[in-house]
């Protein structure tokens, strides 16, 4: 049972109130107000709070969010490890030089809101401040979880979205991507059919092992395993799929014979494409082995990106007539909607085509090269 109380006195010639909480009679919180009513307010409140199970010790409050923070990061062992190293770098670039010495208690919405878009203004791209802001928040909300503070002070602030420019995706046409698997040098351009008709991520294709071929009931990829590089020095490491769920891709009749070249003589826990000295294959080290910017500059495309070649897969078996749920499945999208949120430029495309196919519309209109009005598929990582 809550017992409160109030306790006029005097000091410095100065009348003060003293408010006093007692929970099963234990002192379990005190404040000093300037005028009585604030006191009894703040009385009501905490009677509230305790009576309904909400109340919070204000001394938990007290602590530097720098302590939260630990904790917090202490607590993400189960979390992808590339995500762990974006809220570490989020938190030691920006968020500790502002907030790290503030009690957690004391951070409030318009201090969030104002750091924010200093870091706009300053220089900072929408993105990025996002970013940091979702850091803060998670690390808050973490907070509320521990009984440090009631509420998230960062969950109604907004995140930044003026002057926001999504990249824009490419994807190649069939002959283009003939053409820039030809400008790639070496036996290492292989790669670039695989990703531009498989649908790969790059993270899944470094993660390939021989003994991920299937056959039934058709050629194909069991994707188990990404390789990813670490943001700090480029170390590559083994981490689960994205969502972490296994999927099945199919390989296209040409793939087929390629594949078979470079699981020659080897076991099934080796890497399929493996390094040329061992080991998973890097972004970085193949694009150099194959030359790729000025492959991508010999086809007249030279902002092209590797990870354009998903794109490329999309467009090609959407354009071949494919079902969206089938492409779902191929590119490993949470939903069809995704899909369609990503790619439905190229299916309203394919609609003249098969009016075409009923008779009486002609003049398809052609989709214009790097089209992708909805691409969230690179900032997300999708």
């Amino acid at each position: 049972m809550a017992e409160v109380s109030v306790q006029r006195y005097v000091k410095a010639g100065r009348v003060r109130y003293r408010a006093r909480v007692k929970h099963h009679g234990r002192e379990v919180a005190t404040q000093v107000f300037d005028r009585k009513n604030d006191a009894l307010i703040w009385e009501q409140e905490q009677t509230r709070r305790l009576r309904l199970g909400e109340w919070i010790d204000p001394r938990r409050g007290r602590v530097p969010l720098r302590t939260v923070a630990d904790d917090w990061f202490a607590s993400r062992h189960s979390v992808k490890r590339k995500t762990r190293e974006a809220d570490r770098a989020a938190w030691g670039s920006r968020i500790e030089a502002r907030f790290g010495d503030a009690p957690v208690a004391s951070i409030t919405p318009a201090e969030i809101a104002n750091w924010v878009g200093g870091l706009v203004s300053g220089g900072i791209s929408p993105s990025t401040a996002s970013r940091y802001l979702a850091t803060l928040r998670s690390i808050l909300a973490y907070a509320v979880a521990d009984g440090r503070v009631s509420q998230n002070a960062a969950a109604s602030v907004r995140a930044p979205t003026a002057g926001h420019v999504r990249r824009e995706g490419q994807f190649l046409t069939r002959d283009e991507l003939d053409a820039l698997s030809t400008a790639c040098r070496g036996v290492y351009a292989d790669v670039v059919r695989v990703l531009g008709l498989a649908g790969l991520r790059w993270g899944e294709l470094a993660g390939l092992q021989v003994g991920d071929r299937i056959a039934v009931p058709g050629p194909g990829f069991r994707l188990q395993r990404s390789v990813l590089a670490s943001s700090k020095g480029g170390e590559l490491f083994v981490d689960t799929l994205k969502g972490k769920r296994s999927r099945t891709v199919p390989l296209v009749a040409e793939l087929v014979p390629l594949v078979d070249a470079w699981t020659h003589d080897k076991q099934g826990s080796d890497w399929l494409f493996g390094a040329p000295r061992g080991g998973p294959l890097g972004e970085a080290n193949w694009k150099r082995a194959v030359g790729w910017t000025a492959a991508c500059q010999a086809i007249g495309r030279p902002t092209f990106r590797v990870h354009d070649l998903r794109h490329t897969c999309a467009s090609l078996w959407l354009g071949a007539g494919a079902d969206p749920k089938v492409v779902q499945r191929i590119l490993g999208h949470a939903s069809a909607a995704m899909t369609m949120d990503l790619y439905g430029h190229l299916i309203d495309h394919n609609l003249w085509a098969a009016a075409e196919k009923l008779g009486g519309t002609t003049g398809a209109p052609t989709p214009v090269k790097g089209e992708n009005d909805k691409n969230a598929d690179e900032a997300s990582g999708l």
